[in-house]
């Protein structure tokens, strides 16, 4: 896979503290009624021009997340704002290539 700004991804270049530093902030923020609530998910890219973040799921799907940083449950289940996609190669056509799109607008 290609990654295109501001997307870079994390498993082979951060470290093992920094990965379990986003994936337990994820299980942090998640609680009853939000759709990554006890789902294991695994660090996999980030943006490096904001908090979010996509995590792989066990059953092959990927989250985008907009992580708050609050390290405690949120009280809305809506919060962190998640989007979740079939697989990987769905994110990359849509997730990635629309936010390489905004990100480009953005630096002109």
């Amino acid at each position: 896979m290609k990654w295109l700004e501001p997307w870079e991804p994390v498993r082979n270049f951060m470290d093992e503290a920094y990965l379990l530093a986003w994936e337990l902030e994820l299980a942090l923020e998640t609680g009853p009624g939000h759709p990554l609530y006890q789902t294991k998910a695994k660090l996999i890219a980030r943006r490096f021009d904001c908090d979010d973040a996509l995590y792989q799921l066990e059953d092959g799907r990927v989250a985008m997340v907009h992580l708050t940083w609050i390290q405690a449950q949120e009280r809305d289940p809506h919060w962190p704002e998640t989007r979740i996609y079939g697989s990987l190669q769905a994110w990359e056509q849509e997730g990635l290539a629309a936010d390489h799109a905004d990100w480009l607008l953005d630096q002109s």
